[in-house]
């Protein structure tokens, strides 16, 4: 899921595991943690895009990695303290500018998400994440920068387990999404992918963190601290198991539907559209089709509709030998969902259909995820994501008011 979201789930297992030892730096440590897996991104400045995708979401997404990366980090922490690093004036300057910098990317995220809906900018988003942003600083400046910290005594075993559960729980939140989540590396590549709850989704994040604030401001023994902690995991488990709910009922819907209409499929998958969990895509492949629609919760009647036939156009990767790299690569990282449009001359443009469209037709191209597939400077087949165009932005902001439409309102 998105970054915020690990960051809340890291500051929780670290405030379980070690609270009433470190306070609030448990949190703190826990959110390290929870970031830690997606430091893999950085991959995408030391090698190209095939091998930058494949490694996201791959060994530092492991359970190897899991068990490994906690004694590593443990012990560095444990040194850290015990040389009263925290209490240099160059290291809070740096962390302080770090959350400034992370809590403002997280601040002008939440507000650009009416903007990109094509709402427009949103004072009922806006004055509540000022009042948090305010809140926030006053906290950074009372409680961090003008505050002269403690030593801090807590044993190894303890700095060991608040790692190792801040990062284990990554990868296994990241499997509820439809990304895919290489846990069992380097032994195997598979992903794993539960296709339950969207890699961003409000409604499961925005009170999850809600109850960690609100712990954060007693005192590390009280009873209400720990109390509100374990409402925000358990709201975080209750609403996994819901969108689990959900995703039986989808599939059980979409099954009928299918049949309903004599339809002959291989397979299927459904997931949640993006930042919510009311309205979800679901994707059938037959022989020389897909069908894609939608399924709403809030709809009038509970069924799939439309229903949109997607061509797969699979032939037009015939020429390319199936032991290539970029071709390998786009079916596997697609788990053979997808489908080839010609763009411009030799170059190919492949849509990874697991993400499904953006809206319910094929207006102006409205594939949510794709690549183009072209021949790089020595000949050799290349990938490299898509970027929208203008005419593609304007029709994705009023594909994505209409979801949220359906998301409010059915259709």
């Amino acid at each position: 899921m998105d970054s915020l979201t690990q960051i809340v789930l890291g500051a929780a297992c670290g405030e379980a595991v070690a609270g009433k030892k470190l306070g609030n730096r448990a949190m703190l440590w826990g959110a390290l943690g929870g970031t830690i897996p997606d430091l893999d991104v950085f991959a995408t400045f030391f090698t190209d895009e095939i091998a930058s995708t494949s490694f996201h979401r791959g060994f530092m997404h492991s359970f190897l990695f899991a068990a490994l990366a906690p004694w590593i980090l443990g012990w560095m922490a444990q040194r850290f303290y015990d040389r009263s690093i925290h209490r240099h004036k160059g290291y809070k300057t740096f962390f302080a500018l770090s959350w400034i910098v992370l809590f403002t990317v997280a601040i002008a995220g939440i507000n650009f998400i009416p903007v990109a809906l094509g709402e427009g900018f949103s004072w009922y988003i806006f004055l509540p994440t000022l009042a948090l942003g305010i809140w926030f600083f006053r906290k950074l400046w009372s409680d961090y920068w003008k505050r002269d910290f403690s030593a801090v005594e807590a044993p190894y075993r303890t700095w060991v387990q608040l790692f190792f559960w801040s990062i284990f729980t990554h990868p296994i939140l990241d499997c509820f999404t439809n990304w895919g989540t290489q846990i069992w590396q380097p032994f195997s590549d598979i992903r794993i992918q539960w296709n339950t709850v969207s890699v961003v989704d409000p409604l499961y994040t925005v009170p999850f963190a809600i109850c960690l604030i609100i712990a954060a401001n007693f005192v590390r023994h009280n009873t209400w601290r720990a109390a509100m902690t374990w409402v925000g995991i358990i709201w975080s488990c209750g609403y996994l198991g819901y969108t689990y709910w959900h995703k039986q009922t989808v599939d059980l819907s979409f099954k009928q539907e299918l049949l309903s209409r004599n339809i002959t499929y291989q397979r299927f998958q459904s997931n949640p559209s993006i930042f919510n969990n009311i309205v979800w895509t679901v994707l059938a492949e037959s022989d020389s089709v897909y069908y894609f629609g939608l399924y709403g919760f809030n709809d009038r009647l509970p069924r799939v509709r439309p229903l949109s036939v997607l061509p797969k156009n699979h032939y037009l990767l015939d020429h390319i030998p199936n032991d290539d790299r970029a071709k390998k690569f786009l079916l596997w990282f697609s788990n053979g969902y997808y489908n080839v449009l010609p763009y411009n001359g030799d170059t190919l443009q492949v849509n990874d259909l697991r993400f499904g469209l953006l809206g319910d037709t094929l207006t102006n191209n409205n594939y949510v995820f794709s690549y183009l597939l072209y021949k790089n400077e020595r000949g050799a087949w290349d990938v490299k994501q898509r970027n929208q165009g203008r005419d593609d932005l304007e029709s994705s902001k009023k594909s994505m008011g209409d979801l949220f439409s359906r998301v409010l309102h059915g259709d």
